[in-house]
């Protein structure tokens, strides 16, 4: 696991230093994800009611339009490797695997603490080999599993981190002063946006690192069976 981690973290660097190196580039994305983090928070203090039309509506369009700017990370970083697609046809297939994913772990958490874990690990890259992999029209979640085996704690690693992110920000949920509850989900909101872009930058680079070690082998054993008299 001490392996895992030490590997996740020159990962996670190396993510880093790709957005403070292109401040440019990421900063609307930087803008975007504070601002979207924070448009439940200002539709209270606006007036809107809490589990009113209007307030879910805006929960849902928050929660699109954030997905919409995280598949564009995504985008970039296959573009970087050569890859192309467009935005429109991307966003629908990265939505649904993600949905798909979190449903899975959901699901697995409420039956059982063990099942949860296992699908927040061994799934976790099923969106990505969704949106990335061109060669695969199907099975992306097994191809998840295939993967994540190779390394596994580099990858529980990546997904535990990226759950705890996530759980720091429910946080403010139950905060019912919408002051207060705004104040301190705008200054989360700072750092969670840069997490985000590291996170999904991190996932995207692991899930190559894993994807080249695959293709690296495969050669070596068709090379060594075709060597067997």
């Amino acid at each position: 696991m001490l392996n895992g981690f030490k590997l996740f973290k020159s990962f996670f660097w190396l993510s880093c230093k790709e957005v403070l190196g292109n401040k440019k580039q990421f900063l609307n994305i930087f803008i975007a994800l504070i601002f979207l983090a924070n448009a439940d928070s200002l539709g209270a203090l606006l007036g809107i009611p809490p589990e009113s039309n209007a307030s879910i509506l805006l929960i849902v369009v928050t929660t699109l339009l954030t997905f919409i700017v995280v598949s564009q990370i995504v985008l970039n970083q296959k573009k970087l490797k050569g890859g192309s697609d467009q935005l429109k046809y991307f966003v629908p297939t990265f939505l649904l695997n993600n949905l798909y994913y979190s449903f899975l772990v959901s699901t697995g958490f409420f039956l059982f603490l063990v099942p949860g874990i296992f699908s927040l690990i061994l799934f976790s890259l099923a969106p990505f080999v969704a949106v990335l992999d061109d060669e695969r029209s199907s099975g992306y979640f097994k191809e998840s599993k295939r993967l994540v085996k190779k390394n596994l704690a580099l990858v529980a690693w990546a997904s535990v981190i990226n759950l705890l992110i996530e759980l720091v920000a429910l946080g403010f949920v139950p905060i019912s002063d919408p002051t207060i509850k705004g104040i301190g989900n705008f200054l989360f909101s700072i750092p969670e946006a840069f997490l985000t872009i590291v996170m999904t930058i991190s996932f995207v680079k692991i899930y190559y690192s894993l994807k080249e070690e695959t293709q690296s082998v495969s050669p070596n054993l068709h090379t060594s069976e075709s060597q067997i008299p």
